[in-house]
């Protein structure tokens, strides 16, 4: 009885790691994820590869779901599939099973040998479980000592900012000290005089005063004077920092403002460009907008075109002896404008900053931080890189650009034959046809697609052509493009296209068919025009020569060749001068 419970559980494990393609046990085993069945890996390969070949798709055989072969589960070397094919291997094995009649084998010795592996089995699990945990913990160290790291620079550029913000400060103060001293010594001088004044004033005689009163008016009227211009020197200070970008800083000027304030017509600064690539312009409405009218100077600023997003700008009035700035971070978007609508008081413009009818503004923009304007420029150069495509396209127009289908694909793969796309006319004048070999071409026979292109019919000349082997999946579309001066019936392409297993096993074949795209393209515009011409030349020679009605001899024409292109054109009606630069449409689409 435990003589044939043990050969039963040998015979179970036989079963478990048996392949049931070749019925023998598994040699390099592949698991399926979803039913758990193992398989020869050279046996699930082919399996794989007929089937994908057959049906379009590839399916496991025990359980028909689809998985491709690189979802088969592998297993390394000295796994516990090697110790099961061992015991289930010295079991068959005459040489070892042999025993004569009435020997039995041991159940306990079976059931020591599978407690042995599962020690084993056991160990590596943990060997395993330390390993990774060991691994977890110094890549959680590694990834704290960058943090730091990052953080410690980080920390450093700041303190070293903070030391030159501090310095600049520092020097900015001892200048307005500087300038607070020379003020304080002239206001003492006029304070002296005025002190002499008013005591003469108050202490003089009347009768006096009457002799001294024009000198002392003109002695009040030249303080009031001497008062009105004295001024700090002392300009707005922008301090400079490193992880703050520098502003783009642009100058406008407003002429005959009297004018332009008696019509109130907006004053548009010219269009300005930041070191970003946005387009700027300042709006100054002279005599005040909306509810500022009559009241006060109206300035907005407004991004015209690039980048929207958060900015920080400026404007400032300049005068003779002051400025007045207003600052301020908002958000611009494409057209509108931002700014204060009581910018300054006209009456305070006129008394400081109006100088022979005329305004000088500043204005300035940036981006928040070297951050925000590194985003910004990514985005700028996505936008330019969208106008160079859209360049290149407009420059290299296409003359056929055309989507189709091949079929019995299958066949011709087994076979190594060609299969050939219907002959396609571009828009020059020519014809072309792809020649296509599912089972590779030449010395890359079994192993490679091979697809090649040919002129089939028109003038040689240089093209730059793209094939591009359609999927399912836009990241699996095979796209390939080459350059050549094409001879007629004188085919040219890629000889290793594809490999054969990732072109058989990855999807490019549905329902015994491929689908292709081939675009053409002349060099360029200039290029284009001038097949163009050789074409029309060619069918303008083509034409049959008319004969005469009558008799009566005239007077010999020049022929079609000597007279102007221009003349020919207008004379000869042909379709393909006036999709010179039109685009062909896809007239199939892959299924």
């Amino acid at each position: 009885m435990a003589s044939g419970s043990a050969d039963q559980l040998v015979q179970l494990l036989g079963e478990t790691i048996e392949c049931p393609i070749c019925l023998s046990s598994v040699d390099d085993p592949r698991l399926c994820p979803a039913c758990s069945k193992l398989f020869c890996h050279g046996c699930i390969r082919q399996w794989l590869q007929k089937e994908e070949c057959e049906n379009g798709s590839s399916k496991c055989p025990n359980c028909k779901c689809n998985r491709t072969l690189e979802e088969f589960v592998s297993f390394r070397s000295g796994s516990a599939i090697d110790a099961l094919k061992s015991i289930v291997d010295s079991k068959n094995d005459p040489s070892i099973s042999s025993m004569s009649e009435g020997q039995t084998v041991c159940p306990e010795r079976v059931q020591q040998g599978l407690r042995k592996l599962l020690l084993e089995t056991e160990a590596v699990f943990i060997e395993t479980e330390q390993r990774i945990t060991q691994e977890l913990d110094k890549q959680r160290a590694l990834l704290k000592q960058s943090k730091d790291n990052l953080i410690k620079t980080i920390n450093i550029m700041v303190q070293q900012e903070f030391r030159e913000i501090h310095k600049q400060f520092h020097d900015k103060m001892e200048e307005a000290n500087a300038w607070s001293d020379i003020l304080t010594k002239n206001l003492d001088k006029h304070q002296i005089k005025l002190e002499t004044a008013k005591y003469m004033v108050e202490n003089e005689p009347s009768e006096n005063l009457l002799h001294k009163r024009p000198e002392l008016e003109q002695t009040c009227a030249k303080l009031v004077e001497d008062l009105k211009v004295i001024s700090p020197n002392v300009k707005p200070y922008q301090f400079n920092s490193q992880l703050i970008p520098e502003p783009s800083t642009w100058k406008f000027s407003v002429r005959k403002y009297s004018a332009a304030r008696s019509s109130n017509e907006v004053q548009y600064s010219d269009l300005v460009t930041d070191d970003i690539g946005s387009v700027w312009r300042l709006e100054v409405h002279p005599n005040g907008y909306d509810d500022a009218k009559n009241t006060s100077l109206s300035i907005f600023l407004q991004l015209y075109s690039g980048i929207e997003g958060q900015y920080h700008y400026s404007v400032e009035l300049l005068g003779a002896n002051r400025s007045h700035v207003y600052e301020d971070e908002t958000y611009f978007e494409l057209r509108k404008g931002w700014g204060q609508n009581h910018f300054i008081d006209l009456k305070a413009l006129q008394d400081s900053y109006l100088l022979e009818d005329g305004l000088e503004l500043r204005f300035s923009v940036r981006a928040l931080n070297l951050i925000d304007k590194y985003e910004k420029m990514k985005k700028r150069a996505s936008l330019l890189s969208a106008e160079v495509d859209l360049l290149k396209k407009e420059t290299k127009p296409d003359c056929l650009n055309h989507v189709f289908t091949v079929r019995n694909v299958v066949e011709a793969a087994k076979n190594f034959g060609c299969l050939y796309s219907d002959v396609l006319a571009d828009d020059l004048g020519g014809s072309w046809r792809l020649q296509i070999f599912p089972g590779g071409n030449g010395e890359c026979k079994g192993n490679f697609l091979s697809i090649f292109l040919e002129l089939h019919n028109g003038i040689p000349n240089k093209y730059e052509f793209t094939v591009a082997l359609l999927h399912r999946s836009e990241k699996k579309v095979v796209k390939k493009t080459l350059e050549y001066c094409f001879q007629p019936a004188l085919p040219f392409g890629w000889k290793t296209f594809l490999g054969r297993e990732e072109f058989i096993n990855n999807g490019y074949i549905q329902k015994d068919s491929l689908s292709i795209r081939l675009t053409i393209t002349p060099p360029s515009a200039l290029q284009k025009f001038n097949y163009l011409r050789q074409y029309h030349e060619r069918a303008l020679a083509a034409m049959p020569l008319a004969r005469p009605e009558s008799s009566v001899v005239e007077e010999p024409k020049p022929s079609s060749s000597h007279e102007p292109l221009e003349a020919r054109l207008r004379k000869t009606s042909i379709s393909f001068v006036k999709n010179l630069f039109t685009k062909s449409s896809s007239t199939e689409q892959p299924q």
